[in-house]
């Protein structure tokens, strides 16, 4: 997933900012149990200097990490299950490369290839007899976004907002396959868990939208949202749900070290799973649920280059009722996750 942070606009000479594209992966904002695909990421720009005119491109490498271990019911977190041994670990890294072009100053589109790689452990998949492992990876859902500033950027130096429309394609897998153990020691090949499949095997709809505010001096605000709609219900073969997804980010941007392009970011996160989605129905094997977080940051410009590092710290988890469910059900969710990108304009 990478960030998107906000610009600051100063006198004097010009500082490049951040508002950086919160590049996803095809699970980019994953909470490990609760399968928050992504797809909806904004673009972002980079300040006045950083700005993507007509005819410039633009490529970004970003990296998301996470390792969901804590068991939640509601909110209620199920702290035996550490204790006991039997809590699930997903273990899980996602890489994005997107290309972004400037169609005009307010017009750009992008094109993200993310690829993503899962590790499960957990003793009830494997006869509750030892823990065991089952992985998937591979490419993911391809994802293409136009996005519109209602302003001209290069005008709109105090602040400005995006609106973007895009589309997602099933090229990941979502049949995805391992060995499995079970109680009388032998193995058997079945589908991986929901949360660990490379796609989610639904063509999808990209609503999004982002914006900044200079507000004083060195500190600007951002914010940005996204709504994964997936109109498919389910798959049949696997029962698993083909679910919508939803993350938002609002914050602060202060520059720290503006003679080295260093700026810190501050701000509040809240991803996740409805239990009913917008289109289509909603039946099928899901975990619903969110988490908030705080998210500390920083980046890093200097002239076409702009780098960043957050590290979302999860301050509440919820694993909601699934529809049509009697009971809540349980899910594993992340302390913390990591996120850099690296972004270079041509």
């Amino acid at each position: 997933m990478n960030n998107n942070h906000l610009t600051r606009w100063i006198s004097g000479p010009k500082i490049v900012a951040l508002l950086l594209l919160l590049i996803s992966v095809q699970s980019a904002f994953s909470q490990g149990c609760v399968i928050a695909r992504g797809g909806a990421c904004p673009l972002g720009i980079h300040g006045s200097e950083g700005l993507l005119h007509e005819g410039d491109w633009q490529g970004t490498v970003a990296y998301r990490w996470l390792r969901s271990d804590r068991h939640f019911v509601g909110r209620n977190e199920q702290k035996h299950r550490k204790f006991d041994g039997t809590e699930v670990i997903n273990d899980t890294h996602f890489i994005d490369l997107t290309a972004t072009y400037a169609a005009t100053d307010q017009l750009w589109v992008s094109l993200t290839i993310p690829f993503v790689h899962s590790d499960r452990s957990s003793l009830y998949e494997h006869g509750r007899i030892q823990r065991g492992h089952t992985q998937a990876g591979g490419l993911a859902d391809v994802r293409l976004v136009g996005s519109y500033w209602i302003f001209n950027p290069t005008e709109a130096k105090k602040g400005n907002i995006s609106f973007g429309l895009g589309v997602k394609a099933p090229t990941g897998d979502y049949k995805a396959t391992d060995t499995f153990g079970t109680s009388s020691n032998t193995t058997v090949i079945r589908y991986v868990d929901s949360s660990i499949q490379p796609g989610d095997g639904g063509w999808g709809i990209i609503l999004e939208t982002q914006g900044y505010l200079h507000i004083a001096g060195n500190l600007s605000g951002y914010m940005n949202a996204s709504y994964l709609i997936n109109p498919r219900e389910r798959i049949e073969e696997t029962r698993f749900s083909v679910p919508d997804s939803y993350l938002a980010r609002i914050g602060f941007d202060y520059l720290i070290l503006p003679k080295y392009g260093i700026s810190f970011t501050l701000g509040g996160r809240i991803e996740g799973v409805p239990p009913e989605d917008l289109i289509g129905g909603s039946l099928g094997t899901r975990r619903p649920g969110y988490a908030i977080s705080i998210e500390p940051g920083f980046t890093y410009t200097h002239k076409r280059f702009f780098a960043t590092l957050t590290t979302p710290v999860a301050v509440e988890r919820n694993r909601q009722r699934t529809y049509n469910a009697a009971t809540t059900g349980d899910a594993a969710f992340a302390d913390f996750t990591v996120n850099g990108s690296i972004s270079y304009r041509f």
